[in-house]
């Protein structure tokens, strides 16, 4: 009889979790192939390649000349179609994004198929295949936009349509928090990482975000948000979907350092200090980490990892986050007794509460 150590037990349970991942993270690569004249092409094969990693998924077209390939992760692609009697066409740099549905259409000339054709990959005009609306926020621009703070990934939703900074008062007004579509901010988005749920069901207010884990943004490839027209597959809230994919390993070792400084000289002063004439409290943080990715196995197998640390306290580090600092008005004697003169300029001639005259000057 074969005996389950733990260990195997283990693994089994790791793979049967991992071929239970909710599908939200990947793309699906669709279209349809001609000839010519507008004719269908069955039977065409269609080579799909990861341009990072080298990783090669094929499929062939159905009688309609159509294909589907779901599952793959966001990347950029180069798509190859082969058939007998054409020569074999490429399209190169097809750009696919987490949870979304793209489509291509590639025409086939008559020739050798040991002839290679290449097109250039257009921008679409207009999304065809699928009702969502948002914004799919790349590498480069994710770490190009300012995210002030502790650089949190929440303010790119604000860069999407529909999408506002949220209601005052919101547990996660403080780190980036938004609504979408006019839906309250607070348990009504939902937040993935990588397709898998990322969200605090419980009110946070050490952290005040509204989901759990927060990568470094250098660890993150893509951000998409979805604010209208998503699937049913995404459900919980009425508000936006932010799903973050994290960057991996591919072909080429790659990686970065970054350090980000705040301190009192270099950050500008509240609009409270400065309306009070205050100059800012002493406040210094440092953001810093490391990311490093590259193959184990080249085409096969693949590592990537970061780490990021965060440091805020006063210029001795005695008193952390002793530059956050505020004003509260507080009424004046006069206010408790019912006069609010002195907030109407420099004098006021008038009367008081009672009907008696009076004159105030501003000293």
């Amino acid at each position: 009889m074969y005996r389950f150590t733990g260990l195997r037990i283990a693994l089994l349970v790791l793979v049967c979790a991992s071929a239970a991942f909710a599908q939200r993270d990947l793309a699906t690569l669709a279209g349809t192939i001609t000839d010519a004249s507008g004719g269908v092409v069955p039977n065409a094969k269609v080579t799909i390649t990861e341009t990072a990693t080298g990783q090669v998924y094929s499929i062939l077209t159905n009688n309609l000349g159509e294909f589907v390939r779901p599952a793959l992760k966001a990347s950029t692609y180069t798509v190859s179609v082969s058939a007998q009697g054409f020569k074999t066409t490429e399209q190169k740099d097809v750009v696919l994004t987490a949870g979304e549905r793209t489509g291509i259409s590639l025409t086939l000339t008559v020739g050798n198929i040991d002839q290679t054709v290449d097109v250039a990959a257009q921008a679409e005009l207009l999304q065809t295949e699928s009702t969502q609306v948002g914004a799919a926020l790349d590498t480069q621009l994710v770490s190009d936009v300012p995210l002030g703070g502790t650089r949190n990934l929440a303010y790119l939703a604000r860069l999407s349509p529909g999408v506002v900074p949220n209601e005052p008062g919101a547990r996660d007004n403080a780190n980036g928090g938004f609504s979408a579509n006019g839906v309250r901010s607070n348990g009504q988005n939902n937040f993935l990482l990588n397709g898998v749920d990322n969200n605090i069901n419980t009110i946070d207010f050490l952290n005040q975000t509204s989901y759990a884990i927060g990568p470094a943004i250098d660890a993150v490839s893509e951000v998409n948000v979805q604010t209208n027209g998503y699937s049913a597959e995404y459900g919980r809230g009425a508000g936006g979907v932010i799903d973050v994919t994290l960057k991996s390993g591919t072909n080429q070792l790659h990686g970065s350092l970054f350090e980000y400084l705040q301190n009192r000289d270099l950050d500008a002063n509240s609009w409270t200090n400065n309306r009070a004439g205050q100059p800012r409290g002493p406040f210094r943080q440092n953001q810093f980490g490391a990311t490093a990715g590259g193959p184990i196995r080249k085409n096969k197998l693949f590592i990537f990892g970061d780490y990021q640390g965060t440091r805020i306290g006063d210029s001795g580090g005695s008193y952390p986050n002793l530059g956050y600092s505020g004003y509260t008005t507080v009424p004046t004697a006069a206010m408790k007794g019912g006069n609010f003169s002195s907030l109407l300029g420099p004098s006021y001639t008038g009367t008081d509460v009672t009907g008696a005259p009076i004159s105030i000057a501003r000293v």
